[in-house]
């Protein structure tokens, strides 16, 4: 049995649905049973890791999982009860939906804790995978009402070129580390996408699908962070997103290998992503 846990997420249910495709026995746990409707064929546990109980149920004959979660001020605390948990049930391999940039002295919380978490994976009695992912193309989704609007993408990102990954690929590549644990034991793998991009190439490349020009705008950090501080963002959640560039080394920013070795074809492009995405950026303009 394999569980996945935020099955409903962007990265959890893609892993479910492929596993689940190719004939694998699969649990997913999720917070919300009514929004697991895509995931037929897999056996669905409610519950979140805040709930020992469900965590029970959700791990009880698991040969392998997917650990993944919500970033929160908890997660690490959460995280740490879904591995006690995972123990004494006796899961063999855990696989760790981790994050390029996670070290211990990063100055992005997000990247502490989950290099922390990792910490605890590698030193558990399981086997373990870590996945190691960069930046997403769906966060682009997050823009295309400005997009739309103002013909602007802002991001705090300056001039660095980001080799950003479709998570897609990212879920599609766990469940072929579930399908086959032993073979990626003690491995950790970076996740990028095919070709590192500045965002002024990347709000380029939106306008080509938008039917419009579309400007790169290199938002300052801290007045980032105010903004979103102001449309209600949590402290913790708007300082991350506004400094994330500073939680890459120059290494980090490097397209690697792993990616299409683990899925066995090339990872998907930004322009094939921004394609399946189209009516989102140009508003479903028939004339596009």
């Amino acid at each position: 049995m394999i569980l996945v846990t935020a099955a409903t997420g962007q990265v959890g249910g893609e892993a479910a649905r492929e596993l689940v495709r190719a004939g694998a026995r699969v649990r997913a746990l999720v917070r919300d049973p009514a929004a697991a409707g895509e995931l037929g064929g897999a056996e669905i546990v409610p519950g979140s890791f805040d709930d020992d109980a469900s965590l029970e149920r959700a791990l009880s004959g698991v040969d392998a999982m997917l650990l993944a979660g919500r970033d929160s001020p908890d997660s690490v605390a959460q995280h740490e009860r879904v591995l006690a948990q995972a123990a004494r049930a006796g899961v063999g391999h855990v696989v760790k939906l981790s994050a390029i940039g996670a070290r211990a002295g990063s100055p992005i919380a997000l990247m502490r804790e989950h290099e922390h978490v990792d910490a605890r994976v590698r030193a558990g009695a399981a086997a373990w995978t870590l996945l190691r992912p960069h930046l997403y193309m769906q966060n682009l989704l997050r823009a295309t009402a400005t997009v739309r609007a103002t013909g602007t993408l802002a991001a705090p990102l300056g001039a660095a070129s980001v080799p950003l990954v479709d998570t897609r690929d990212v879920g599609a590549a766990a469940a072929a580390v579930l399908l086959a644990p032993a073979a990626h034991a003690g491995r950790t793998y970076a996740l990028t996408g095919p070709e590192a991009l500045g965002y002024a190439e990347v709000a380029a490349a939106i306008g080509r699908v938008a039917g419009r020009p579309v400007r790169y705008v290199a938002a300052a950090p801290d007045d980032l962070e105010a903004e979103l501080r102001a449309a209600g963002l949590p402290g913790w959640r708007a300082f991350d997103l506004a400094h994330i560039a500073a939680a890459y080394a120059p290494g980090d920013l490097a397209v690697a290998p792993d990616l299409p070795r683990l899925l066995r074809r090339p990872a998907g492009s930004l322009a094939a992503f921004l394609a399946d995405h189209r009516d989102d950026f140009d508003g479903g303009r028939a004339d596009a």
